[in-house]
């Protein structure tokens, strides 16, 4: 399977200390890939470093074989690169449709003056926007909560409704970060429902994410970090039997 993500020894120091250092791995397209590790262990700065909100110190990041080196997080997007939030980042003066219409702005072709004359091809590609952003709430298990405020959402539709407005802007590669925080099991299970659906849909997901029995159960490839460096890499079985992991992260003796 090819690799839609490539980091070749990936360093990102803050003065002088090294928070991602020496990292390597590959994320295979099409699969569900976690990565793991104790507070502390880079997993932030290595998503902002994959995302383009942090520059590299050493080392190289291909997106589907193109360096994204120096590139913003906008033109990752453009490259198909897409991500949610640990806190959610949802507009609170917009409806829960309106919030998922923002994502689509990356595939709205419309000019200046058309748009301010609200020509009939803008009309018709409102219509479609919202179109194609409530069969996305249904995706994501949102259809009864279409024109719904925000603030009437649960903590675990809102969730959704942000992997819903991520899923807009036609990902190739989507980012969660610590999508099941603060979630009950019911909402976690149905999280992880998900995202097992976006995967099959043809987006692959590279997952952070603290429940390790939603990681073990939706994962194809597991990354455990520790001190910013790789600790293991492999299958969901492989990593809960390694020593090393156990003894780091996991629990062990």
């Amino acid at each position: 399977m090819s690799a839609i993500l490539e980091c070749r020894e990936l360093t990102k120091s803050f003065g002088g200390v090294d928070a991602v250092a020496d990292l390597s791995f590959t994320v295979a397209r099409g699969n569900i890939h976690s990565i793991i590790g104790p507070n502390g262990a880079g997993k932030t700065t290595l998503i902002n470093l994959l995302t383009g909100i942090y520059t590299p110190t050493a080392g190289s990041i291909l997106l589907s074989d193109h360096d994204t080196r120096g590139l913003a997080p906008y033109k990752l997007a453009q490259r198909g690169l897409g991500r949610t939030f640990q806190n959610l980042q949802i507009c609170m003066n917009m409806s829960a449709v309106e919030n998922v219409m923002v994502g689509l702005h990356l595939r709205l072709n419309r000019g200046f003056l058309a748009a301010l004359l609200r020509l009939k091809s803008v009309r018709a590609g409102d219509r479609d926007c919202r179109a194609r952003a409530i069969e996305l709430m249904r995706f994501t298990g949102l259809e009864n909560q279409i024109d719904q405020h925000p603030s009437e959402m649960s903590y675990g539709a809102l969730k959704r409704l942000e992997i819903a407005r991520a899923l807009a802007a036609e990902p190739e590669l989507l980012f969660l970060d610590e999508p099941a925080a603060g979630l009950n099991a019911n909402e976690t299970h149905a999280i992880g429902a998900l995202i097992r659906e976006v995967a099959a849909s043809g987006v692959t997901v590279v997952l952070v994410e603290h429940d390790m029995k939603l990681v073990m159960d939706v994962s194809d490839d597991v990354l455990v970090l520790n001190y910013g460096r790789k600790l293991a890499q492999g299958t969901p079985h492989a990593i809960q039997n390694d020593p090393e992991v156990i003894s780091a992260y996991l629990g062990g003796a």
